[in-house]
């Protein structure tokens, strides 16, 4: 696996020897989240509950506004999770908004008796032309099987991160590395956890990557130039 290719990323692209390969997670925008639209309409509306004098463009921002709050809480607990990796350590200085998140992953990692192999790796599928960054490749309760395992801090684990996970699990296995599963951790604020194993669905997602390119066909022409 490729590291610190991160910074090689823009435009919903990884840019590697000068070639456009489309991230995972922007592949994954072509998919209808029921979810995510009710949850802007109701930040809408609240936003208005409070305040019934905002402007149509004041309130329409709210939901902006909080989802920039989750960004940082979400990139925060993931530093916390790099730190770990180095360390073996708990950071005891963490900021009491992220404390619950970061006790909710010591616990996973503490009753799982989880082996941290790779973290933050971003993998790239030359055979179908995609990237993704990985946020964890572990071993669990002593087996010598590995996980690809995303972190997530939001409200639940949708069906969708599979997807994702299947795609960064056929990238790894591109380079001849064996992958035994996928799972989801969702941190919560309460210093609890959800982990959940998922199903290996890598035909669904380029399902979704062929539908993502008929959509964007006159952008992959320029892209691909």
């Amino acid at each position: 696996m490729k590291k610190d290719l991160k910074n090689k990323r823009r435009g919903g692209f990884y840019w590697i020897q000068g070639k456009p390969f489309i991230s995972v997670t922007n592949v994954l925008k072509i998919l209808n989240k029921p979810a995510i639209v009710y949850w802007f309409g109701k930040e809408v509306y609240w936003a208005l509950t409070k305040d019934p004098s905002l402007s149509e463009r004041e309130a329409l921002s709210a939901p902006y506004k909080t989802s920039g709050k989750a960004k940082d809480r979400g990139k925060t607990v993931h530093s916390i999770v790099e730190a770990y990796k180095g360390s073996k350590t708990e950071i005891n200085t963490i900021p009491k908004a992220f404390k619950g998140y970061a006790n909710a992953f010591y616990k996973w990692v503490k009753d799982n008796d989880v082996k941290i192999i790779s973290r933050e790796k971003t993998v790239i599928s030359r055979e179908h032309g995609f990237a993704g960054t990985l946020d964890l490749l572990v071993e669990i309760n002593g087996e010598k099987k590995t996980l690809v395992v995303d972190v997530k801090t939001g409200k639940a684990i949708y069906k969708e991160v599979f997807l994702q996970l299947s795609a960064y699990k056929h990238a790894v296995e591109e380079e001849d590395k064996k992958v035994d599963g996928i799972a989801a951790l969702l941190l919560k604020e309460d210093g609890n956890y959800i982990f959940e194993k998922g199903e290996e669905c890598f035909d669904a997602f380029l399902a979704c990557k062929d539908i993502w390119e008929w959509d964007n066909k006159s952008l992959l022409e320029k892209m691909r130039g």
